[in-house]
């Protein structure tokens, strides 16, 4: 004696197919959504991240801006120290050699005098 006949099996097939095609659907669905709902969340806070870091990068570039600043201004004070330096050391080297080209004159006028009158 049998409990079930031919179509009840298929007709039990079919219910269990479509009961599991619709979880397998169900499933899915709240598989996405919460797959989505993920994304958005992610993509908040990569997006809070960037702009936090973009903030960060803009405030490094403002003081390195300052610092370049500040050495092209030293800079600047150098050169124009150097170039001072340079102006006094010149006029003192002219003056140096001014006054040697003097002693040496007076060298040689003693040289010649003492040629002239040669010591006894």
């Amino acid at each position: 004696m049998d409990l079930v006949n031919d179509p009840q099996i298929w007709t039990l097939l079919g219910v269990f197919s479509a009961i599991m095609f619709a979880a397998l659907t169900l499933s899915t669905r709240y598989t996405v959504a919460q797959i989505i709902a993920t994304e958005a969340r992610l993509g908040g806070r990569i997006d809070a991240l960037e702009a936090r870091t973009d903030a960060r990068f803009d405030a490094v570039d403002a003081r390195f801006g300052a610092v370049d600043s500040r050495f092209d201004q030293l800079e600047k004070r150098l050169d124009a120290k150097i170039d001072h330096v340079a102006e006094v050391l010149g006029v003192r080297i002219d003056s140096v050699d001014h006054r040697l080209g003097s002693v040496e004159d007076d060298l040689r006028i003693v040289k010649a005098h003492l040629l002239r009158h040669p010591a006894a």
